[in-house]
């Protein structure tokens, strides 16, 4: 067990720290880690509601008790924005990496983000955790070749919060064949009673202000995925509706009002301006397609 008194609320806080982690631990707070001139980057995985946030909540405010909710980040912008602002010697956490996220195209721009933030690091001195429900998500740099290490948290037989640790070297063998084998966890062979541990649900930080957080960037989140559907139904909306105005005039000779005509009848209102600006915006893009600016020699 860990006792300190957090310098931010002057509560005293205590939980269990391993003793497999805590040498690793008092090596790199208090200044230790800007004195070794270094940063350190560690992953945390495991399933919906393991305890994978409390578990590094707990090594964060360890590490740093200066840590707290304006470090959890919850998306690439705002990560981003505390890898360059926070203060050196400090933790920053990632949260929820790829929630609610399915798309390829997201995890894509996603991992780019963390990249960027982790070339970025320079000699920040940061400690990083980056949360997510499985680390075969992560491209290789992040995943293999910049972090530290791996936490796998889960809950055992009993029911009870564990984790076990994959080093450098363990997590870059897991990586190679647990992607082969459908995100397997089976090689290497880690113990926990080696590595890692059983850890208590215990906040280390306020935990409605995380979850104020937590519940405010999901809905932000949801908002811009409703929005980004929309709008990318609206585009092939109005490109479907100028494919068939310009093949009714071309084709069957049919004027504007005859088509409008056919669209009400088929219980579409759209009026003239509508369509002609739908039309001709349309038009503009794909000229432009078919038609690029050639580049400068």
């Amino acid at each position: 067990m860990v006792t300190f008194i957090d310098p931010l609320t002057k509560e005293e806080l205590s939980y269990a720290i391993s003793h497999h982690l805590r040498p690793k631990w008092d090596s790199l707070k208090d200044g230790g880690l800007i004195k070794q001139d270094d940063d350190k980057v560690y992953i945390v995985d495991g399933r919906e509601r393991s305890g994978k946030s409390t578990f590094t909540f707990q090594q964060a405010k360890y590490l740093d008790p200066t840590f707290n909710v304006d470090r959890v980040c919850f998306t690439p912008e705002e990560f981003l924005k505390q890898i360059r602002e926070a203060p050196s010697g400090s933790c920053v956490i990632f949260d929820e990496a790829f929630r609610g996220l399915s798309s390829k195209g997201s995890q894509s721009k996603i991992n780019k983000m963390i990249v960027q933030a982790m070339m970025e690091m320079g000699q920040r001195n940061l400690i990083i955790f980056i949360v997510l429900p499985t680390f075969f998500l992560l491209e290789l740099y992040a995943a293999v070749l910049r972090s530290n290490a791996l936490f796998h948290v889960y809950k055992d037989k009993k029911g009870k919060r564990v984790y076990k640790t994959y080093n450098y070297q363990k997590k870059s063998v897991l990586y190679n064949y647990g992607k082969k084998k459908g995100f397997s966890y089976t090689v290497p062979k880690i113990s926990v009673k080696a590595t890692g541990g059983k850890f208590f649900n215990i906040y280390s930080i306020n935990e409605k202000a995380y979850r104020k957080k937590k519940l405010e960037s999901l809905e932000s989140m949801d908002s811009y995925a409703k929005e980004e559907k929309e709008s990318r139904f609206k585009i092939q909306r109005d490109i479907l509706l100028t494919e068939f105005y310009d093949t009714a005039k071309k084709d069957l000779k049919m004027k504007q009002n005859e088509f409008l005509d056919l669209l009400c009848k088929a219980g579409v209102d759209i009026g003239k301006s509508t369509l002609t600006d739908t039309a001709t915006r349309v038009r503009k893009n794909r000229k432009l397609t078919q038609n690029p600016t050639p580049k400068a020699i």
